[in-house]
């Protein structure tokens, strides 16, 4: 069984169209590093993807966004903005702590400028929590949180991408989320499955800190700028430098909840929670 190849919309086409009408830090920056130095030499051999999750302001939308590169490419995304980041003595870059900064045009605009002369393509899932509410109780396992099930779709968009080249993927996925523990279980069963390693191009997947693998930081920016677009109803300047002269490709897309379900009922694909509370972002939004 295959999840329906949903339709992709090109981000730069719909703005145009809009506009017109520790320690462990340590280890995973070494085992990153050797990762990128030993593709580099094979780079035809695994494409590097680094996805991010975002919640829009009232939880309006829950998005996954990231890129796809080419492992060498990815190790000058390190090169470049490692530096430019101790210049402006920043650990890391978040987009949700950094846009208030009196430097933040430059920082994003840095950023913008580097993803798109390294990275290869740009995807982004996204839903409305409300979305969910619907879904039959029983299947609700099946799916469990909107941050794993955005996260997954978007791993798959990206697969079907690569897979006619006979290609795979390493999947670096940001570890933040409350429900990054459920995501691990996900990727822990599909790994022991080989028919949906295969489905998921996957060469390996884990989730990191933002400031351990550093390329996360694009995916950071686009995930926030897209989520913010959906909140302030207009594509926000962050995410119109990332897409609009096309330099790098970005789809984005959305899977339905029901179908989603019964794809990974049938692999057998479950959260490892018994309770899902989908009406929790849709009370919160009341009470802000």
């Amino acid at each position: 069984m295959e999840l329906p190849r949903r339709e992709l919309y090109d981000i730069a086409a719909a703005i145009a169209d809009d506009i017109s009408g520790g320690g462990r830090s340590v280890v995973i920056g070494v085992v990153i590093a050797t990762y990128e130095e030993r593709s580099a030499l094979r780079y035809d051999e695994h494409y590097h993807a680094y996805l991010d999750d975002s919640t829009s302001a009232k939880g309006k939308i829950i998005c996954a966004g990231g890129y796809l590169f080419v492992p060498n490419m990815a190790r000058e995304f390190r090169e470049h903005w490692k530096p430019f980041l101790d210049s402006k003595g920043l650990k890391y870059f978040h987009a949700k702590d950094c846009f208030r900064r009196p430097d933040a045009e430059e920082l994003f605009s840095t950023l913008a400028v580097l993803t798109k002369r390294t990275a290869m393509q740009g995807h982004v899932q996204f839903r409305n929590p409300k979305d969910l509410l619907s879904l039959d109780k029983r299947n609700r396992e099946y799916v469990g949180s909107l941050y794993s099930m955005t996260t997954l779709t978007c791993m798959k968009s990206m697969a079907e991408e690569v897979r006619d080249q006979n290609k795979s993927i390493v999947y670096f996925i940001e570890d933040g989320n409350e429900y990054a523990g459920e995501l691990r279980c996900f990727l822990n069963q599909i790994k022991a499955n080989p028919t949906l390693v295969k489905l998921f191009a996957m060469a390996g997947a884990d989730t990191y800190k933002k400031e351990d693998v550093i390329q996360l930081q694009a995916a950071d920016l686009f995930a926030w700028s897209f989520s913010r677009s959906h909140w302030r109803e207009r594509w926000e300047k962050s995410i119109i430098d990332l897409v609009q002269d096309k330099a790098v490709r970005h789809l984005m897309g959305q899977h339905d909840p029901a179908l989603y379900s019964m794809f990974n009922m049938f692999y057998g694909l479950r959260s490892n929670r018994t309770t899902f509370d989908y009406d929790k972002h849709n009370r919160e939004r009341k009470s802000r």
